[in-house]
């Protein structure tokens, strides 16, 4: 996958949830690109197509909160329960695109009732718009 590709499927996820993608840094290889959910609450995704470094973050007020990393297509999982382990399990090391992501994100987010009613249903309710 090349930086183009990353941010295309960044975007088309982003939408799903009518969010707005903001590039915090781009190079030659890598991109970091962070969606805002609320004031306290972003995703930031990032990729090196170089080193093929993938790294996904929910971040809550300034730390990690929930994440999906893949160094050299070598993914685990950083589990809200406790966001600094590392969680290489069957499930934990499975792939993720950035649409997967929000979709773990939002689940998370609504099952420890961390955003509001309204931006719980955005995807249900625009499905297919």
């Amino acid at each position: 996958m090349n930086l183009d590709c990353f941010v295309a499927e960044t975007e088309a996820a982003a939408q799903m949830y009518a969010l707005k993608i903001d590039i915090v840094a781009k190079t030659k290889n890598a991109i970091k690109i962070k969606l805002n959910i609320s004031e306290s609450i972003a995703v930031q995704c990032y990729y090196n197509q170089t080193s093929k470094t993938t790294n996904f973050v929910l971040i809550g007020g300034s730390r990690r909160i929930y994440g999906r990393d893949s160094v050299g297509g070598n993914w685990h999982r950083h589990p809200f329960e406790n966001p600094d382990a590392h969680d290489t399990s069957w499930e934990g090391s499975q792939m993720v695109t950035p649409e997967q992501f929000l979709q773990e994100v939002f689940e998370i987010l609504i099952r420890e009732d961390l955003i509001t009613p309204s931006l719980r249903n955005y995807k249900k309710t625009n499905e297919g718009r």
